[in-house]
């Protein structure tokens, strides 16, 4: 089985409910999401973007992205905020594009405070599959307009 067909077999396996959005975040599913993230990072270009358009075919597929919450937000920021810039890839800013710069901006301010180099991050991310999103919040003009002002 190759890595394309390996992809689309883990993200069927994920549950997706519109009544239970934390599905998806049960722990038995971190090793099939972490194997789906390992799968796309170490795939071509082309791979890469038929993962995407595949993702990007299903509303529940879009969905299992937008809801799946890594639960490393306190024990390794790096990874938990690598891992939702990863699904904005994936997922190209569907099913809302200005909720996912929110969250973009959101993620830089996080990195911040836990005196990471969010510059570094989001480069390392963008480098590995391109994103116009990630690559708008990396421009500080850009990011400071984005920036939600109550």
């Amino acid at each position: 089985m190759d890595d394309l067909e390996r992809f689309k077999e883990i993200l069927i396996q994920i549950p997706f409910d519109h009544y239970d959005l934390n599905v998806v975040n049960r722990e038995e599913y971190l090793l099939l999401f972490e194997e789906l993230f390992e799968i796309y990072e170490n795939s071509t270009p082309a791979e890469k973007n038929s993962m995407e358009m595949f993702v990007q075919s299903d509303q529940d597929f879009i969905y299992k992205f937008v809801h799946w919450m890594p639960p490393y937000e306190k024990s390794d920021p790096k990874r938990y905020v690598k891992y939702r810039l990863l699904t904005v890839t994936i997922r190209d800013g569907r099913p809302d594009f200005r909720d996912d710069l929110l969250e973009l901006v959101h993620l830089w301010d996080f990195l911040e405070e836990k005196g990471l180099d969010p510059q570094k991050i989001f480069e390392e991310v963008n480098q590995a599959s391109e994103s116009f999103l990630i690559q708008q919040v990396m421009d500080p003009e850009r990011r400071e307009e984005l920036r939600f002002r109550i």
